[in-house]
């Protein structure tokens, strides 16, 4: 299998590498995962290359370094994937974006989202008719994600439990983040000013949480019916 994985971020690209590196439990030579156009330099020293190049699963990441930018660069470039051997494409980005706030202004409305999605998944669907191209969303944002998997704060510090979230940040870590925080920036943010700490989207911070996801951090995830769009994102990358 070769899957070329485009996101918007070295968040969503930090966040890939680390998901595909905890499903193989990091086996040599069994995957192999490379990155493409990282920003900054100390991210492409940690996300570097990994894998046996003889491996039968090989995963590219490239990063687009912002939300249209995906779209743009998987149109410029799908082709050549094909060329190459690839068996599919898979683009990640945000719903929220400032075209979303644009259109529908600050509402996490379900109808506005799923039309949203619509109008950027159509052209794909036009050019591509074999679904050789998947492009998902992180709803509101691949931080979502990270919120559903609030166990991982309390690795970085022992305070951030969920009633300390839930009464310090205001986050309630039983609720489906997708469906409740229209910025869940906004809530990791929270989370680290609750205890004196900064959230900046620095890699230094984004490293600090993803490097420590585990698989079974993915897993609970992934059969817990919250933040279903990550389930998808999931299932078109791996299935």
């Amino acid at each position: 299998m070769r899957v070329a994985v485009y996101v918007e971020g070295i968040t969503e690209a930090g966040f890939v590498y680390r998901l595909i590196g905890e499903k193989y439990q990091w086996n040599w030579l069994s995957f192999r995962v490379e990155c493409l156009n990282l920003d900054p330099q100390n991210a492409c020293d940690d996300l570097r290359d990994y894998g046996d190049e003889n491996a039968p699963d090989f995963f590219l990441i490239y990063d687009s370094q912002s939300d249209t930018s995906v779209i743009s660069d998987i149109r410029e470039r799908f082709s050549g994937h094909k060329e190459h051997g690839f068996d599919k494409v898979v683009g990640l980005r945000d719903v929220f974006s400032e075209s979303y706030i644009e259109l529908y202004g600050r509402n996490l409305n379900q109808k506005n989202i799923d039309e949203f999605i619509k109008d950027i998944r159509e052209p794909f669907d036009e050019l591509d008719e074999s679904g050789f191209v998947s492009i998902c969303f992180a709803i509101m944002e691949t931080e979502a994600w990270l919120l559903a998997m609030s166990e991982t704060f309390s690795k970085i510090n022992s305070k951030l439990d969920s009633k300390w979230l839930k009464e310090k940040a205001n986050v309630d870590v039983l609720k489906d983040p997708q469906t409740t925080y229209f910025h869940p920036f906004d809530c990791l943010e929270s989370i680290y000013i609750s205890v004196g700490r900064t959230y900046s989207k620095h890699w230094r911070e984004i490293k600090e949480i993803v490097f420590k996801l585990t698989w079974a951090d993915f897993e609970k995830l992934y059969v817990s019916g919250k933040c279903k769009s990550f389930k998808f994102f999931f299932d078109t990358i791996f299935n």
